[in-house]
């Protein structure tokens, strides 16, 4: 089995991310109190260690080899050297500086809205950092033999979104209603490691 430096050892999924800093996820912790508050049946407020910004989704590392193999013929050990390259190159575009954001509305997402975000402005800076981010992935899915990356991508749900950048931080989950009124406030981001430790 491939090295646990990519994932393979439990089939972890892999982001490109950024986390709140201290005063910041004091803030989102503070606006999911507000939102469990005024709606409390059956909204899910994410847990604390789990309050992101994916800049790129790549998925389960295992389950994205099942489906890339099955169109491609790609080997295991030819897919891991692929992947570890491109965790590799993914996190050396990450910032060593904090991105500072500002919010512009709470939104809902996913197939029935329940998924409530505060969503934010992108800076240009952001904006470049995930164009060098969408590069490298079209790069490691071509050179695993992928032709027409743009359309495998917009058929599989694991890539789908990953063309379009629309920075967000989920809140909680299983909301319903129309967005609340809530006093967002700018959030700093630092990067997180592109292996992420859940499952």
């Amino acid at each position: 089995m491939p090295g646990s430096g990519t994932g393979f050892d439990a089939n972890r999924r892999l982001y490109a991310q950024m986390r709140p800093d201290g005063g910041s996820l004091a803030h989102l912790l503070a606006l999911q109190q507000a939102v469990a508050a005024a709606a409390p049946r059956g909204v899910r407020p994410v847990p604390s260690r789990q309050l992101h910004l994916t800049l790129i989704h790549f998925g389960k590392v295992l389950d994205v080899y099942r489906v890339i193999t099955a169109a491609t013929g790609i080997s295991l050990p030819d897919y891991a050297r692929l992947l570890e390259g491109y965790i590799e190159r993914t996190e050396s575009l990450l910032p060593a500086a904090a991105f500072h954001l500002q919010p512009v509305r709470t939104a809902g997402f996913g197939a029935h809205g329940r998924t409530l975000a505060v969503e934010y402005a992108p800076t240009p800076e952001l904006s470049a950092l995930h164009a060098g981010l969408l590069e490298e992935l079209e790069g490691f899915l071509a050179a695993c033999g992928i032709a027409g990356t743009a359309s495998f991508m917009a058929g599989d749900p694991n890539f789908m979104f990953a063309r379009t950048l629309r920075p967000h931080i989920t809140l909680v989950r299983g909301y319903t209603g129309p967005p609340p009124g809530l006093e967002l406030g700018r959030v700093t981001l630092t990067p997180m490691p592109v292996v992420y430790p859940g499952r």
